[in-house]
């Protein structure tokens, strides 16, 4: 009786220990928006089954939703990876001296695992990463250029540009096709040395374009939890190079990007700032788990609600308004052209525009003649309490040039405070200067021009964030404090 006894015990525990080892997190909130359409709230979230097989026509009997520990009656959920079946994915691979030639054999190695284990239709580029960031090819599903790419690799540079590389990469999926699943796969061992950027700045853009980064990286790196930290706080996965079957981080980044569902709902919560929590649960077959999270609406006294119909009117207002000031335009102008033509019949005046039609224009009039301070511009929407410009190209590519002074200039004469050995700069080239809290960027009429986030400067404009200048050949980055 007594063996029966021990036998009925150890046949329990091994079904619960089995049952664990199947247990897993298969549904996973990557969003929570309550802010825009309040009170209808949207959720994003992430489902996949044991083997990280995505679970395709899940509806509202699967998927259920608890707000503040109250069921949620009634639930909207739409799949939405089904809106696009290709997958944007970049292989961003560490190639400084930092990186032993057997862990870059082993890179290579891991490489082609997961390039094999890639789908026909995915799109892949190369990059690679030492004491400068250089794409080797850009999205492509020739995997014979992919393969090609990769084998090209060699150790060498002096720095490694870690962030900087992982900022490219990100900028490059930016700008390329609007297809929901993008991911990034970097095969590093985390060190970075003279990056422009950090960590926080590059989770900060991954975030904002729902971008995981996946990580392959050795056991016992120094900057392992700076890697786990970054692949956390991005939906993405830290994975060790020593792994046999590595093709799973492909499975992985897919649970992450190719099983997403919007489930939404209108929320019974208040605007009044307080923390409110939702769960997920799942439900499928023998699949169950859950997840949760948090979200607060904030107080906003000046929020009306509006019937349908009122767009439709605000619609036919801007039309009447627009109408209105094209005939005050055409009115104005027509005034002039007659005050023109009566000044031009006046013999004792020379034509009105003369005076700017003169070769020495540039030497008559000041740059402040073109730019006058009471013109109009932008208004500064963010104060800064620290600015500094970042040299994003060049061989001073990252060093940090502060902006202290109220005005700071920028060209190739010694009399400029960013003085810079550029041939296609002029003299004094562009101006950088504080105004009512703000920073804007002047062109000195320069020989080539100022450009600003690629558009050419014909104005004053208010600088923001991020910004990007290009005065000649030279590139900054323009950043600024809270």
């Amino acid at each position: 009786m007594k063996k029966l006894k021990t036998a009925a015990i150890i046949i329990i525990f091994l079904i619960i220990a089995f049952s664990s080892l199947n247990a897993g997190p298969f549904i996973n909130i990557t969003d929570i928006n309550a802010e825009s359409d309040f009170p209808r709230v949207k959720l994003k979230v992430s489902i996949v089954d044991s083997a990280y097989r995505g679970l395709p026509g899940l509806d509202e009997d699967n998927i259920r939703v608890y707000e503040n520990g109250f069921k949620v009656n009634y639930v909207n959920v739409v799949d939405v990876t089904s809106l696009n079946d290709d997958l944007y994915m970049v292989f961003s691979i560490d190639s400084s001296r930092s990186i032993s030639a057997k862990f870059l054999s082993l890179i290579k190695k891991n490489a082609r695992s997961i390039l094999n284990a890639a789908s026909p239709g995915d799109r892949i580029a190369v990059f690679r990463f030492n004491d400068k960031v250089t794409l080797l090819n850009n999205f492509t599903t020739n995997r014979g250029e992919v393969l090609k790419s990769i084998e090209s690799i060699e150790r060498h540079g002096s720095r490694t540009l870690l962030y900087d590389g992982l900022y490219d990469a990100l900028e490059l999926l930016k700008r390329g096709d609007s297809g929901r699943r993008k991911g990034i796969i970097i095969f590093t061992d985390g060190r970075d040395e003279g990056s422009a950027l950090t960590a926080d700045d590059v989770i900060k853009f991954a975030k904002e374009l729902e971008i995981p980064l996946c990580f392959i990286t050795l056991r016992g790196v120094p900057e392992v939890n700076i890697l786990a930290r970054m692949a956390k706080l991005t939906g993405g996965s830290l994975v060790y190079s020593d792994k046999r079957d590595f093709a799973e981080i492909y499975r992985v980044m897919l649970s992450r990007i190719k099983s997403i569902y919007e489930v939404n709902y209108v929320s019974m919560a208040k605007r009044d700032g307080k923390r409110n929590s939702v769960e997920v649960r799942l439900r499928y077959g023998e699949l169950k788990d859950r997840d949760s999270g948090d979200f607060s609406v904030e107080r906003n006294f000046l929020k009306m609600e509006f019937p349908d119909y009122f767009n439709v009117i605000l619609a036919i207002m801007v039309l009447l308004l627009l109408i209105l000031l094209i005939f005050l335009l055409v009115i104005f102008l027509k005034k002039g052209r007659d005050r023109l033509g009566k000044v031009r019949d006046e013999s004792a005046f020379e034509p009105l525009f003369d005076e700017y039609c003169r070769e020495d224009r540039s030497s008559s009039r000041s740059d402040d003649d073109f730019y006058p301070e009471d013109g109009e511009r932008e208004t500064p929407d963010v104060m800064y309490s620290e600015v500094w410009l970042l040299r994003k190209e060049g061989n001073s590519a990252g060093i940090k040039i502060p902006i202290v002074k109220a005005e700071v200039t920028i060209g190739r004469g010694n009399e400029n405070i960013v003085q810079i050995n550029d041939e296609y700069l002029s003299g004094k080239h562009a101006r950088i200067r504080r105004i009512e809290g703000g920073y804007y960027l002047y062109d000195l009429v320069s020989d080539s021009g100022t450009y600003l986030n690629g558009k050419k400067l014909l104005r004053p404009r208010l600088l923001h964030d991020w910004d990007e200048i290009r005065a000649g050949k030279t590139v900054f980055i323009f950043r600024g404090v809270r």
